[in-house]
């Protein structure tokens, strides 16, 4: 895409954080919007505050027929379906021994779970159209295992993993796939961390970097750049120096 004017966009993930701001964002640009999360009352309003020309679809990203369903009326609604934007996501921190497996159900079918269905839901329109955009949300906490980060951690390693297979099968047909990796985002998710948040930015300043990287050529669209670049260091780090490092942590 050379801009957003009249493109189609469906945000997965939109009634608050960084999915909300971007709305805002694309909507101020040009686009016009499919807006889903769970929460209709969220959506209405955000709907009702960027403008009329965006519809609502509210659904469970973990429920594979909900966006199955949601898909497959947005291709009646729409002649087409520019882009699909997975921002969808939970998190509770914890160490892998005080988990519960409730909650590790929950974010994985969330996190992990969501973006299959998506994939599976709207790959065949994309297939049908010879092009389209999917960008789905990893983090830089995908990058290693961190204390209390599981198994929000894991899941967006998966989605960082899975990403880079969809990009490597689907660019022969015309398909655009990014992955998004924030570092720490002022959200109502990361509000639930006990922890100072270094270099953490507001979700409009994130939604900055996402619209301007959907545009550009880059694969992997990260922020802030000081922060992340100084993940990527840690990420190829020998183990050993990794787990010296880490076991300073209070887990």
């Amino acid at each position: 895409m050379n801009d957003f004017v009249g493109k189609n966009i469906w945000i997965i993930g939109a009634s608050s954080g960084i999915g909300a701001a971007l709305a805002r964002r694309l909507a101020a640009s040009g686009a016009t919007l499919a807006l889903s999360a769970r929460s209709r009352p969220a959506l209405e309003a955000l709907a009702h505050e960027i403008g009329l020309r965006h519809s609502i679809w509210p659904l469970d990203v973990s429920n594979a027929k909900d966006v199955q369903d949601v898909a497959s009326a947005l291709t009646q609604s729409w002649q087409r379906i520019d882009s699909v934007i997975v921002m969808a996501g939970t998190y509770t921190p914890q160490t892998i021994a005080n988990m519960t497996l409730d909650d590790a159900r929950r974010i994985i079918d969330v996190n992990l779970m969501g973006s299959i269905n998506t994939i599976h839901a709207i790959l065949p329109v994309f297939h049908a159209q010879g092009y389209g955009q999917i960008a789905l949300c990893g983090s830089v906490a995908g990058y290693r295992g961190l204390p209390q980060g599981q198994p929000y951690s894991a899941t967006k390693a998966a989605i960082i993993n899975m990403a880079e297979s969809l990009r490597a099968e689907e660019q022969v047909r015309g398909i655009d796939v990014r992955l998004i990796c924030p570092g720490f985002v002022r959200t109502p998710m990361t509000d639930k961390n006990t922890f100072d948040m270094p270099m953490a930015i507001s979700a409009d300043e994130a939604a900055a970097h996402i619209t301007s990287g959907l545009l550009g050529k880059n694969f992997e669209i990260h922020f802030p750049r000081k922060f992340t670049w100084l993940m990527k260091i840690i990420r190829i780090m020998p183990d050993r120096l990794f787990f010296n490092i880490v076991k300073r942590m209070k887990a």
